[in-house]
């Protein structure tokens, strides 16, 4: 089967009024951002075709960057025939959704071109971000989640049990995406973090970052920066 792209008109790096007006429709409708990773590693789809597919079976309009599909066992191609539109820059994406899926880290040009209040979510160590990117996160208020904070019942990493469980580069993609769908779902349909960490719990332990302030305290200690618990950005509980 041929693939179609959808591919978006290339816009300028600056905020101008012609391209705010274009995307100021798709922005208030439900929208995922997926953001190729830094290296074309063969398990960092995060999200397979099918999933993709899953999405917009429900309307809800998915963007990515060419080359995210630069991986095994899937292509760009496969992600266009599941109704995924393209897009050369990752300022693009920024402007169209307000929750953007990496596989590894955003890079500090990426946190710089965020919107505030933006929800970014990746699998990154936090053991080796610095406390100026920290400081930059919450400086325009980004929520950023941490997958690999993610811990099952007996305190064990899930990403962990992920990569043990799979014994290939395929079957890693498809447990990771499992992993992933439901997690993503809720974050594309809540209308807030609260309302999304009270449909789904588990994510609360994998908040780095929200409303400005650092939430997860080994990294907190790590980089010798206040924090406030997650809970207590989210509600108010005197």
């Amino acid at each position: 089967m041929s693939s179609e792209y959808i591919i978006l008109q290339d816009t300028p790096h600056v905020e101008t009024q012609a391209w705010e007006a274009a995307v100021e429709a798709p922005t208030r409708k439900l929208t995922l951002a997926l953001a190729k990773p830094e290296t074309a590693h063969p398990d960092s789809g995060f999200l397979t075709p099918n999933a993709v597919r899953n999405f917009t079976d429900q309307q809800v309009k998915v963007f990515a960057q060419f080359g995210f599909g630069n991986h095994n066992p899937f292509s760009d191609a496969d992600y266009a025939d599941a109704g995924t539109e393209f897009t050369h820059h990752y300022a693009d994406l920024s402007m169209l959704s307000n929750l953007i899926l990496k596989f590894d880290a955003f890079t500090p040009d990426q946190i710089a071109l965020s919107k505030e209040n933006q929800m970014l979510v990746s699998i990154l160590p936090p053991a080796e971000l610095s406390q100026a990117y920290i400081e930059a996160v919450n400086e325009k208020k980004i929520t950023l989640l941490c997958l690999d904070l993610l811990q099952d019942d007996n305190g064990r990493s899930v990403m962990e049990n992920i990569r043990k469980a799979t014994l290939s580069e395929a079957g890693f993609q498809i447990a990771l995406s499992n992993f992933v769908f439901p997690l993503a779902d809720t974050l594309v349909h809540a209308p807030s973090i609260p309302y999304a960490l009270q449909r789904a719990p588990e994510l609360m332990s994998s908040v780095l970052c929200h409303a400005g302030a650092l939430c997860h305290q080994p990294t907190a200690d790590h980089l010798h920066l206040p924090w406030r618990d997650v809970v207590s950005l989210c509600w108010d509980l005197n």
